[in-house]
């Protein structure tokens, strides 16, 4: 339920008065307009560059029979 709102100047006279369905109108149409802007992918992680992930694979890569070296 949404009252009326009233906006007044600085000298505390009445500047305006917004109904309940002026609030209640801009209020859906702000709701609707960021619900058509989601996307369907809402993970918050960013992906990682290529040039990263290719910098760190040569720089941590592991030898292939590090695990039979010791024996």
């Amino acid at each position: 339920m949404l009252y009326d709102v009233k906006i007044m100047n600085a000298q505390g006279a009445i500047k305006r008065i917004v109904s309940s369905q002026e609030i209640s109108k801009s209020y859906w149409n702000a709701f609707q307009y960021e619900e058509a802007n989601k996307t369907l992918n809402t993970s918050s992680r960013k992906q990682v560059p290529s040039w990263v992930k290719k910098r760190l694979d040569t720089e941590y890569a592991m030898p292939m029979d590090s695990h039979n070296s010791a024996a």
